[in-house]
């Protein structure tokens, strides 16, 4: 029993630390390759997981106790689809008037669309359940009469989504529409007279990391069965993933991959681990807050010592030989 236990702790922790790492490549194929300041992970995330769950769920008529909430029925797949289509629909849209705003105010444009998304799914009762919830999400793969091997089934699917899109990253990363993306990123005048339309390789980075929130909001939804938007998909969630990205290092996939992992894992070590009533503090009650004080702490730490992060950008240089000389860019 203790060993399955312990399995089970370990199938938790990869499906959720999948679903984080999904979040930190969207977000850093925006930020740490475009320069794209979006603050409003938690609104891209909330539209795949609500998409996904509508799509998938049966429709739910209200009653005295339950709001209900729309529903298709369809497949698990078309749910998924569905929330990477609707969450780069969601991306194009609004970053078409805000992808040319300067950092600050792309940051706030973002903020306040996450706001406005989460306000929505709470009045949208008839839709979306509001406060209660949306309940009995599918996951993908079933295992009758055995929710231990459904969920490590769910968790091999989230890993392998997560090397898919690792290896594309990397892959475009390195194309020259990376290359034109990081030179946007550190001087975009530069790449603009060089010929590069810098609105519209903008519009693509930010598209992609939006498809790519919304897949994670969908993988959420189905581990969970259930969710909501009162403490789900606040700013707070935002804040989580910009501190995986940042201790990690951004610009480098494989950094932000290790943020998502010391961060996840950080949290998850204070969730389980049961702390002392001293008397005068029940830090049992108080583990919310020292999460974020430790949490807090370690960004600094970091920062003073990696300011680029635990593995920083990697640098990329080019060789050529220009009338018998080597010159490096």
């Amino acid at each position: 029993m203790v060993e399955l236990g312990f399995l089970r702790e370990i199938v938790f922790f990869m499906s959720f630390l999948g679903i984080f790492a999904l979040l930190v490549l969207g977000l850093n194929l925006q930020w740490g390759y475009t320069g794209l300041f979006n603050i409003g992970v938690a609104a891209f995330f909330a539209v795949g997981a609500y998409t996904s769950a509508i799509l998938i769920t049966p429709n739910v008529p209200p009653s005295d106790f339950y709001p209900g909430h729309l529903g298709f029925g369809l497949p698990w797949a078309v749910g998924i689809i569905g929330a990477v289509l609707v969450a780069a629909v969601l991306g194009f849209l609004i970053a078409i008037p805000t992808v040319r705003l300067r950092a600050d105010y792309l940051a706030i444009a973002t903020l306040g669309l996450a706001e406005i998304i989460r306000l929505s799914l709470i009045q949208s009762e008839s839709i979306t359940a509001g406060t209660i919830g949306l309940r009995n999400i599918p996951s993908p793969v079933i295992v009758p009469g055995d929710p231990f091997l459904t969920n490590v089934a769910f968790a091999v699917i989230v890993v392998l989504a997560v090397v898919v899109l690792y290896v594309f990253i990397e892959f475009v990363g390195r194309s020259p529409w990376g290359r034109v993306l990081k030179a946007i990123r550190d001087d975009e005048d530069a790449a603009v007279a060089l010929g590069k339309n810098a609105f519209s390789y903008k519009v693509q980075a930010f598209v992609l990391g939006a498809a790519m929130m919304g897949a994670a909001g969908a993988l959420f939804g189905s581990f969970l069965h259930f969710i909501e938007p009162l403490t789900s998909f606040t700013p707070i969630d935002t804040f989580f993933i910009w501190v995986m990205v940042i201790l990690g290092g951004a610009g480098n996939n494989r950094g932000v991959l290790v943020g998502a992992f010391l961060v996840w894992g950080f949290q998850f070590l204070i969730i389980r681990t049961p702390f002392p009533d001293l008397g005068f503090v029940d830090l049992e009650s108080k583990k919310a807050f020292l999460q974020l004080i430790a949490l807090g702490l370690l960004v600094v730490l970091v920062m003073l010592l990696r300011p680029r992060g635990i593995l920083g950008e990697e640098k990329v240089i080019s060789r050529g030989v220009l009338k018998g000389t080597k010159r490096s860019t």
